[in-house]
């Protein structure tokens, strides 16, 4: 069973002239501990399609399965729970909560998913310090690097063992020494722990680490690329 499987997905926001049809019967399907880029240009669809597959949105048209479950009859608080026991998130601005501290982001991420206090905070700490950030724990985001902030992110999104994680542009913010540093950082988790990455992106950097590149165009798949 694919991790994830889209059929014929279609989404358009607006109506009439001014609408705009996102994605157009998309098909993809991605199996466990891929790592792979969903690229583009913009306006091609690819923020839409990581936002159904990362069930932020639901299609017009078509279906939605994570891990064999399909999403289109699901409500939001299903929804959400969805995402927060499988779906791990890395954003391009980090979104890390400023007045917490590096552990206390990742501990947010499993009191969101409903993990019990106990061992809580000791599991955070075990994948702070996996990410290289073990002597860290107690600095605020201001305090940190930006390569630093996006170890956090990265570290929020792996503590819960989520299904898939979705990173969105995660080195746009990023100097190339730090994009790099993160990018290979993601791609030891992919090989020691079979997580499964979907990157939205436009670096070339993650491109060349991926080993599928799917090319989105006007809402269409227009190319789907396997590397050795």
């Amino acid at each position: 069973m694919s991790l994830v499987s889209v059929v014929n997905a279609v989404k358009t926001y607006g109506t009439g002239e001014a609408a705009v049809h996102a994605l157009r019967g998309v098909s993809i399907e991605i199996e466990p501990a891929e790592f792979t880029v969903i690229s583009g240009p913009s306006g091609s669809g690819k923020s839409t399609l990581l936002n159904l597959i990362g069930c932020l949105d639901v299609p017009d048209g078509g279906t939605v399965r994570i891990e064999g479950r399909d999403v289109n009859g699901l409500d939001g608080s299903s929804l959400a729970a969805l995402r927060a026991a499988r779906i791990g998130f890395i954003f391009q601005s980090f979104n890390l909560i400023p007045v917490l501290t590096a552990l206390e982001n990742v501990e947010l991420a499993l009191q969101l998913a409903g993990a019990p206090a106990a061992g809580r905070r000791e599991k955070c700490a075990e994948t702070l310090t996996a990410v290289g950030l073990g002597g860290l724990l107690d600095r605020r985001p201001n305090q940190l690097s930006g390569g630093q902030q996006q170890r956090v992110a990265v570290a929020r999104a792996l503590v819960k063992q989520p299904a898939l994680v979705i990173a969105d542009e995660p080195t746009a913010n990023l100097d190339s020494t730090s994009g790099t540093a993160v990018l290979d950082l993601m791609r030891d988790m992919n090989a020691a722990r079979g997580v499964t990455f979907l990157f939205s992106t436009h670096d070339p950097k993650v491109m060349e680490r991926a080993r599928r590149v799917v090319t989105l165009t006007d809402g269409q798949i227009t190319a789907d690329e396997f590397r050795t």
